[in-house]
């Protein structure tokens, strides 16, 4: 990979167009100066690699995909799903070393795009302690479809999260490209242990006048977790990190009941060991 693609190790990249790459095919593009190479195998996922065989060189595009494999148009080495060389037409009885492997790319097919990653995975996202108390996650960035109000077409958005209190959170989203920001502040008022009021105050920073049909639809669209969330069990907030299967990018949520348990607070809670 070219020193330049560095800064991109860690970001989802689009490369074509699901239809761009039929079954059973190979297609090349251009991605970041890096000849990259599509190929379908047999259960119809894209694989994404550097267009490149690592014999002499050549072109993987140029070739065929046969059983499951893609073969180079030039000498017919053949690789696996996982870019390994698994047979030498020149040398049929030999066993390819672990070095015959194509260079692969993490990747995803979604809303009709195949995408790439030039690292092995995203990097994750910091959680920080506020100076002046509560938590903060940052360095979250996601690919949206639809951007941000105001923005055409999809984009790279940038979110901040904090806790300042216990039952106040907050959430930045901001497009890649500094167009305007969405600031949102929830601030709960329990009614009982398990039953919660809820405010939301919504700020955009952007230039457009925004009707109440918008800020309601809006609303709708963060309204339809309410359901699934409210069916959640037990029904008070386990603070016992044993008691749910957290993974990796949890860090705030986790990070979030520990705070809760550190200053003792009770509320709507189940106690941890």
């Amino acid at each position: 990979m070219r020193d330049e693609s560095l800064s991109l190790a860690g970001e989802w990249l689009p490369v074509c167009n699901s239809e761009d790459v039929p079954a059973g095919g190979a297609r090349g593009f251009i991605v970041a100066d890096e000849r990259i190479v599509v190929w379908r195998d047999s259960i119809d996922a894209a694989d994404v690699w550097r267009d490149y065989c690592p014999h002499r060189g050549a072109q993987l595009s140029l070739g065929t995909v046969m059983r499951n494999q893609i073969v180079c148009p030039y000498h017919g080495w053949s690789y696996d799903v996982e870019g390994q060389c698994l047979r030498i037409p020149s040398n049929p009885s030999l066993r390819p070393s672990k070095r015959a492997c194509a260079m692969t790319f993490a990747s995803e097919e979604k809303y009709g795009v195949v995408w790439m990653c030039f690292g092995t995975e995203v990097p994750d996202y910091e959680v920080v302690e506020i100076s002046d108390g509560g938590l903060e996650a940052r360095q979250c960035r996601y690919w949206q479809p639809a951007g941000i109000s105001g923005q055409d077409g999809g984009a790279m958005i940038d979110y901040v999260y904090r806790v300042k209190r216990p039952l106040i959170a907050s959430l930045t989203k901001m497009a890649s490209e500094g167009q305007g920001a969405l600031h949102i502040m929830l601030a709960a008022s329990p009614v009982t242990q398990t039953k919660t009021r809820a405010w939301l105050i919504s700020i955009h920073e952007d230039d457009a006048t925004h009707s109440d049909r918008e800020l309601y639809d809006f609303m709708e669209i963060l309204m339809q977790d309410t359901p699934i969330v409210e069916s959640q069990w037990p029904k008070c907030l386990p603070l016992d990190p044993d008691a749910e299967l957290h993974q990796r990018c949890d860090r705030m949520a986790v990070a979030y009941r520990k705070w809760l348990a550190g200053m003792g607070f009770g509320w709507g809670d189940v106690p941890g060991h």
